[in-house]
């Protein structure tokens, strides 16, 4: 595999970053779980983090886990629809415009690489699950979505995480419009 430094990754990639912080102090005001430190962006590891107290709740603890991936994921969406629009469907070809798509999609890209829960995202949500006792739904779906993304992680390393965005930067366009975004030829 192409190992590059997380730190690099993370400054290529610093939207995404920044929004998945967001996404877990956004869910944690919801929650009414109280926050007490926020970087959402730095150079170093973790590059981004959101310390705060305890969920007392599993649905809540879920939501502060899984944030990142509601919204990265929407977001990632949104900015290739937005990239995508004008090109395909308006045919607009002026370089200024596919500049501009470009740089949505480079935001849309890294908003897709940071949405998947960390580790440490995810080993607080496997402590609240683990504490809920071994009975019931919520359990059996807690740790469902544990081992769903326990193996995410691991396949970080094949750039699980890259090709994920992609997915969801290329292949929703794709399947909604019909449309493969590959750049039109700029000599019509």
């Amino acid at each position: 595999m192409f190992l590059v430094p997380g730190w690099l990754i993370a400054l290529l990639t610093f939207p995404g970053v920044i929004c998945h912080e967001m996404a877990h102090r956004f869910f944690c005001d919801i929650a009414g779980v109280p926050v007490y430190s926020v970087s959402y962006f730095r150079v170093g590891n973790p590059a981004g983090y959101v310390i705060h107290g305890p969920a007392t709740k599993l649905k809540s603890a879920f939501l502060i886990s899984i944030g990142p991936l509601i919204v990265n994921t929407v977001l990632c969406s949104l900015l290739s629809f937005t990239a995508v629009i004008p090109i395909f469907i308006l045919e607009v070809t002026e370089r200024r415009h596919l500049a501009s798509a470009l740089l949505l999609w480079w935001v849309a890209i890294s908003m897709g690489m940071h949405a998947f829960p960390s580790s440490a995202d995810m080993a607080n949500f496997n402590a609240l699950v683990q504490n809920a006792g071994t009975r019931g739904l919520p359990y059996f779906v807690g740790k469902f979505f544990s081992g769903l993304f326990a193996i995410a992680n691991v396949l970080k390393f094949f750039w699980f995480d890259a090709v994920y965005a992609l997915m969801v930067t290329f292949l929703l366009p794709w399947l909604l419009f019909g449309l493969w975004p590959l750049w039109p030829s700029l000599s019509r």
